[in-house]
């Protein structure tokens, strides 16, 4: 799974219609939004890093989002790290 943290910057006066066009997208969770400012704080998850790449080109492109720029990426491989870890006792 690919995980991406978005933040989002809302036009002026439209917040609320912003939050809903991004709960709107599959794999996209909104985290936080600060309406006196119109910045929002998005995950999100996709199978593929295309995926990714594809949702934030549909979140920028959401009539009411100003910008949106990604700020961080991770990949979970799907380890247990715990019966992977280099340190512990056989």
């Amino acid at each position: 799974m690919h995980y991406s943290g978005i933040v989002v910057v809302a036009r002026a006066l439209r917040v609320g219609d912003c939050q809903r066009e991004l709960e709107a997208l599959p794999g996209v969770e909104v985290h936080y939004c600060q309406p006196e400012t119109g910045r929002l704080v998005v995950v999100q998850e996709t199978e593929s890093a295309e995926e990714q790449e594809l949702g934030l080109r549909a979140i920028q492109a959401l009539p009411d989002v100003e910008a949106a720029a990604l700020v961080e990426h991770r990949i979970d491989m799907g380890i247990d790290r715990e019966d992977n870890d280099v340190d512990s006792p056989s």
